[in-house]
């Protein structure tokens, strides 16, 4: 009898403890990760299945009380993710094959002008539209970079997509400057103007970039004043990234221009060899798993069973993909395939708290009801089918190597 009162003791105290949920829910989207990559399946799924089992859909015993409790260590896996993608962006290539780069920018533009006028049609109202239109620039830079490393992935339109990513993300993030500033100032009660609003949404980014410039100096200071090694110098840079994460944090300035900013630098003024994708790859995993495990466990499923919003939800994806497919048609560096493939495994889409690297399990600021139960409609579809697409299409670009990795 004390036994069995011991082992609910146990039971209870495994249950009441965040952190054990946390890893629970981690080491189970590993596992299934890890089984699915066995049969062709990308490993992402894994972390969409275990926190479609705990989260608010399944048992839920992981939501966004919980998570709201590891906000800090969400950040520091974004902080990751974010740099990895300023990493990629080759400032020299957009510059020197200006067609294309310019493409990359149109197609984002008109992914999310795209998505506005649907949204419209939809019945939603201008300003409501346009704050989803914004957020949905952006490719979704977990899912691309996943899939990226999981097909082992290199090729002309693997790294144009790489290149999209980053600056779709920075486009969103403006676009989203301009919204947030409209729409805080015309909600009830508000004391500021737009102008006054937009200033203060342009001090945040101009904030986020003094601080990358800062942390990123440090960076460099430090390790050339010790004459650290390449092998060496991924902790130094690690603490770079939380020193960022960090001030960004308690200013309130952009963390992810500053992230990416951080990136970038390492890619296109850091002249020193280095060996930071070996030594911050399995960290970069780990993360992509945890971040994707949190989104799929506050995906609502019952959402997308409203047939009106899952239709949205699809015709929107799909507007998407065609607005990226349209952009990329007057250039000539990718073949026809390519430039499917790529309209096709950029198709992903992220949160507004990925884009602000914050609490995102607070809610949409100002969207009236059927606004955000569009938007929760399209985060659900997201997490079920964009890893999945984005997979495809790096395949169809004929770029993946994963065959020769497990040969």
């Amino acid at each position: 009898m004390s036994n069995e009162f011991s082992n609910m003791q146990m039971a209870q105290l495994w249950l009441l403890s965040p952190l054990a949920i946390i890893g629970a829910g981690l080491l189970l989207s590993q596992i299934v990760g890890i089984a699915l990559h066995t049969k062709g399946v990308p490993k992402l799924y894994g972390a969409v299945v275990a926190g479609l089992i705990l989260g608010v859909s399944g048992l839920g015993v992981i939501d966004a009380p919980l998570l709201s409790q590891f906000q800090e260590l969400f950040n520091a896996a974004a902080a990751l993710v974010l740099f990895e993608v300023g990493r990629k962006m080759d400032l020299e290539w957009l510059w020197k094959s200006r067609r294309q780069g310019v493409s990359l920018c149109v197609a984002s533009l008109l992914r999310g002008s795209g998505s506005v006028i649907c949204l419209v049609i939809f019945g939603l109202g201008w300003g409501d539209a346009i704050f989803i239109g914004a957020i949905l620039i952006a490719v979704n830079p977990i899912i691309y970079a996943s899939m990226v490393s999981d097909s082992d992935a290199s090729g002309i339109a693997t790294n144009a997509g790489a290149n999209m990513v980053g600056v779709s993300n920075v486009l969103a993030l403006l676009a989203l400057a301009v919204a947030l500033a409209w729409i805080k100032s015309h909600a009830s009660g508000a004391v500021a103007g737009f102008g006054m609003e937009l200033a203060r949404q342009g001090e945040k980014l101009a904030l986020g970039v003094v601080i990358a410039l800062l942390c990123y100096g440090l960076y460099a200071l430090a390790t050339r004043a010790c004459k650290a090694q390449a092998s060496m110098r991924p902790g130094m840079l690690l603490a770079a990234l939380l020193m960022d994460l960090g001030l960004c944090s308690v200013s309130s300035a952009s963390a992810l221009l500053s992230l990416l900013l951080m990136g970038l630098l390492l890619r296109n003024v850091e002249k020193r060899d280095n060996v930071f994708q070996a030594q911050i790859k399995t960290g970069q995993d780990i993360g992509y798993a945890l971040l994707f495990m949190m989104s799929a466990a506050l995906v609502e499923v019952q959402q997308l069973m409203t047939f009106s919003f899952l239709l949205l939800a699809l015709v929107i994806f799909s507007i998407r993909i065609l607005a990226t497919r349209a952009a990329f048609m007057p250039s000539a560096a990718w073949s026809e395939q390519k430039k499917n493939a790529m309209a096709v495994s950029l198709c992903s889409l992220v949160s507004f708290g990925s884009l602000v690297v914050d609490n995102s399990m607070t809610g949409y600021p100002g969207l009236s009801e059927t606004a955000a139960q569009t938007m929760t409609a399209l985060l659900g579809l997201n997490v079920l089918l964009a890893p999945g697409l984005t997979w495809w299409g790096l395949k169809m670009a004929g770029e993946t190597h994963e065959e020769d990795a497990h040969g």
